[in-house]
């Protein structure tokens, strides 16, 4: 069931900036449209009326256009026959298939990790440590950008594209996942750094493994982390048993 979006505007693009050839302003209507998505301002099932879009975003209608062509082969949006496009739904039981798959992913990825990349580690550390200053200030978007930054880096390193793309697809969809579980936590302060802590402590055991080459190791703390996630979502849903609950409907 649709929910209507809650009153936060959408961050204005000023005209000076919507020079350019097509494709980049393409790029921007896709990024504004994504964040929008992904911070829950465009909720999940919200018809994505074109007529809406062009007065809360300042693009013209073929970057919008293509930009929703774009979310949609991301997973983003749903395309309904006749009926428009739609924000992509967000049930329990979507989740749940979307959670299932995560966890598979990153054990895979966790067997097959290059540890031959020379400069894996040392990039980790640094994705590492912008994702630490992010979440000092609370910069729950960001957050999740860096961490699935910080992930698809690991994907980079098995030199396979196939994973590679399979990966960069589930932590993309993850992202919203991730920042309605960080919305949530967020009214309950001490919860909120207690997860950071513990998702940090975790990075930070897999760049170890990485560095030190311990395959098990880092299947076991990849796996535990990846896990991690399913526990946080069951820590601040009621009615987690209910796959046909609707995520946006317990946001407020």
């Amino acid at each position: 069931m649709a929910t209507k979006s809650k009153a936060k505007p959408a961050k204005k693009v000023a005209r000076s900036d919507l020079t350019g050839d097509s494709s980049s302003l393409t790029d921007m209507a896709t990024n504004e449209l994504r964040d929008r998505i992904l911070d829950l301002t465009l909720a999940p099932s919200e018809r994505l009326d074109e007529k809406m879009l062009l007065k809360r975003f300042a693009f013209g209608r073929t970057p919008i256009r293509e930009a929703l062509n774009r979310l949609i082969a991301e997973g983003l949006v749903e395309s309904k026959n006749n009926r428009g496009a739609y924000v992509a739904a967000m049930s329990l039981e979507q989740t749940l298939e979307l959670l299932e798959a995560y966890v598979l992913s990153e054990r895979v990825l966790a067997s097959i990790v290059g540890f031959d990349d020379a400069t894996l580690a040392a990039d980790l550390n640094d994705i590492q440590g912008e994702y630490e200053d992010v979440a000092e200030r609370y910069d729950l978007l960001k957050i999740t950008e860096l961490n699935s930054k910080f992930h698809r880096r690991i994907a980079k390193s098995t030199g396979n594209k196939y994973i590679r793309q399979q990966s960069a697809d589930l932590h993309n969809l993850a992202r919203r996942l991730s920042y309605f579980v960080y919305l949530k936590e967020k009214t309950a302060t001490n919860e909120f750094h207690n997860q950071l802590k513990r998702i940090n402590k975790q990075h930070h055991q897999i760049i170890d493994m990485i560095e030190s080459g311990d395959r098990s190791g880092l299947v076991d703390v990849m796996t535990n982390h990846a896990m991690l996630f399913r526990k946080r979502l069951s820590a601040v849903i009621d009615g987690f048993d209910k796959p046909d609950v609707e995520l946006s409907s317990v946001l407020n």
